[in-house]
């Protein structure tokens, strides 16, 4: 880093000019007196670098050689590491400092604890608060006291454990130790032994996650903050199954820590509990009377989750014309999800989903269709589901998708051969045997005889002579004995993976665009549904639909591509429009890097016909060397070549 070069040099130098200093860092004078002066902000009370007239030049002025040397160091180790993983390091440690600590406390402290200006900190604090912001939490700023967390004690711990893998999470709350780490361990097996006897099913995720969100409550219990409970949430929680596992939990808990744990704390684990309940053994049945805090109490599903699945459905099928109303199967894996979600809801409760990046790449559509349940979810629990709660919902609507996949629909086809009946019809008992399952009518009949055919029922015509006469359906020209290329070629054309001159259908050289300088997301987009818009019949509001899709979640999966697409159908068709970059774009509030940009659009009906492509198109996301390969030729050859490839 800069400053650590600064100051080395001054330590060994009686002075240096600013001219020095600016040859030094390779910056103009003007920025080298900027950095002195951020150096001197991260060095307050250690040293500073002071100009001096008599030597017409800067030194360094040591106030604390043992805290310097422990600076240098701090600094050595952020030397290693970008400017993202520095900052991402800096947002956890405010972070976690700030949810630990009830006190106040001034940015110039943390700004002397980091290494860094006050500026520094006061710009990773935005990052601090957006993150705290989707707990409930913010932070409260006074003159002359200094900045805190302000919000409840359920949403602080949280968003702490939120932050906290299991090996880290004693790190974080300032307890690395040998005995902290053993309480980590004694939690896990008092929970262990009591989910086993009581036969409470809980996913490996789920069960780290709960013994992390203990660890939590047992360090905060010991700061004597607990968690406030009303009396109506106490009393409907202490009628659910889960409370009577939670009070065995406890009274274990309460055996290996030596801390008492009051009934708040207990309906605290019942939370937890109901929120990470794996619903595998549920029944479907509810008191008509239910309200919707029964979803907690009731092993069962109560009319109020039903009736919210319903609205989802209604809703899927008005925007995407998938009709999913009466797949009693779709309905019971969303109502069976929707009970211990709608606890993680009323409660603000986060959980990873570490395959949230492969569901939003391999299943695009049921993602969008996931992203539709979102306000009739907030509506009804209070809170919208993250995205990675709407992966673990486009994983039902996928698995519903695949279920509606059926046979491609038989095609009608005219085989025509050079003369003759006897000939013709060899040549449709050879097609009748080879094709049997992919095709409804085959007819045959000699080159001659093609004026008198009705073409209204027909799909494609195979012909082992070329026609010279257009034809209003597609042609494809084989031989009289079929090779095996040539069967396995005629067999994709008639199951939909390709038109009959052997392209796959969805993808269009036209809409292949390289080498495009555009700076930023918003003009790749653009740039693209422009061209979309001259060659393609779309809707007349795709482009809001595809800005809707980008603002509830984004569309860049890492490896350089991103997949926007319209949030609903927006075309009967098919089809995907591609640009190429030649520097990527940042693509979301992350700084994601893209550079492969596919805008997808999903067809109205008949899902099922292009289910392979879009399968191959995911197997493409996600293979690295790939999109090196097409974004270093951005041809449309090597584009090709890569999507068919290995696939």
């Amino acid at each position: 880093m800069q400053s650590t070069k600064l100051v080395k040099q001054l330590r060994e130098r009686a002075s240096m000019s600013l001219d020095e200093v600016a040859r030094l860092l390779d910056v103009s004078t003007r920025t080298a007196r900027a950095y002195i002066h951020d150096t001197n902000a991260s060095m307050e009370g250690i040293a500073t670098i002071r100009f001096s007239r008599r030597d017409a030049g800067y030194r360094l002025e040591i106030a604390d050689a043992e805290a310097l040397d422990s600076w240098l160091a701090r600094m050595a180790q952020l030397e290693g590491v970008d400017g993202a993983e520095a900052t991402r390091e800096r947002v956890s440690y405010l972070l976690n400092d700030l949810l630990c600590r009830n006190d106040w406390v001034t940015i110039a402290d943390l700004a002397s604890v980091l290494f860094v200006t006050p500026q520094r900190v006061s710009r990773d604090l935005k990052q601090v608060e957006e993150k705290l912001a989707r707990f409930g939490l913010a932070i409260e700023k006074r003159p002359r006291y200094g900045i805190r967390v302000t919000g409840d004690e359920f949403a602080r711990r949280l968003c702490l454990a939120s932050l906290s893998s299991h090996e880290q999470v004693a790190r974080v709350l300032g307890a690395d130790d040998d005995a902290s780490q053993h309480l980590l361990e004694q939690i896990t097996h008092c929970l262990e032994d009591v989910v086993q006897a009581e036969g409470f099913p809980l996913s490996g995720m789920a069960f780290q996650n709960l013994v992390v969100h203990i660890y939590v409550a047992l360090v905060r219990i010991r700061e004597n903050c607990y968690v406030p409970m009303d009396a109506l949430n106490a009393q409907r929680i202490q009628a659910s199954p889960e409370y009577t596992v939670a009070c065995k939990v406890a009274a274990a808990v309460e055996g290996i820590a030596g801390v008492e744990l009051p009934e708040e704390e207990i309906v605290y684990i019942a939370i937890h509990l109901a929120g990470k309940k794996t619903l595998n053994g549920l029944m479907f049945g509810g008191d008509a009377d239910a309200s919707e805090d029964d979803d907690i109490a009731s092993p069962v599903i109560s009319d109020n989750v039903w009736n919210v699945v319903g609205e989802i459905l209604d809703k899927v099928y008005e925007l995407f014309k998938f009709d999913f109303r009466s797949d009693l199967e779709l309905r019971m894996n969303l109502a069976r999800h929707l009970v211990p979600l709608s606890v993680r809801l009323k409660y603000n409760m986060r959980v990873d989903n570490p395959i949230l990046n492969d569901i939003k790449t391999r299943f695009p559509l049921a993602y969008s269709m996931a992203l539709e349940s979102a306000e009739i979810l907030e509506r009804t629990w209070g809170n919208r589901p993250s995205e990675e709660e709407t992966g673990f919902i486009a994983m039902a609507f996928a698995l519903a998708l695949d279920r509606q996949k059926t046979e491609p629909p038989k095609k009608n086809i005219l085989v025509v051969c050079a003369s003759g009946q006897g000939s013709a019809r060899m040549l449709e008992m050879r097609y009748r045997k080879e094709f049997g399952k992919l095709i409804g009518n085959c007819i045959a009949c000699d080159v001659a005889s093609i004026g008198n055919v009705d073409f209204s029922n027909i799909d494609y015509v195979f012909t082992t002579v070329p026609i010279t006469r257009p034809l209003p359906v597609p042609v494809c020209e084989v031989t009289y004995f079929l090779g095996s290329s040539e069967t396995a070629h005629i067999k994709q054309v008639l199951s939909g993976v390709r038109d009959a001159a052997g392209q796959v259908r969805e993808l269009d050289p036209h809409l292949f665009f390289t080498h495009l300088d555009l700076p930023s997301k918003q003009a790749v987009i653009d740039y693209l549904c422009d061209r979309v818009e001259e060659s393609r019949t779309v809707d007349a509001n795709f482009r809001e639909k595809i800005a809707r899709r980008e603002q509830a979640a984004t569309t860049s999966f890492g490896n350089l591509v991103a997949m926007p697409h319209p949030l609903e159908a927006a075309s009967d068709d098919a089809f995907v429009c591609i640009g190429l970059l030649d520097h990527p774009v940042a693509w979301d509030e992350h700084g994601t890097q893209v550079q492969a940009v596919f805008l997808v659009f999903f067809p109205r009906g008949g899902w099922h016909e292009h289910g392979s492509f879009f399968s191959m198109l995911a197997d493409l996301f996600m293979d690295e060397q790939a999109i090196l390969r097409i974004l270093h030729h951005q041809d449309w050859e090597t584009f090709v070549a890569e999507f068919e490839g290995g696939r």
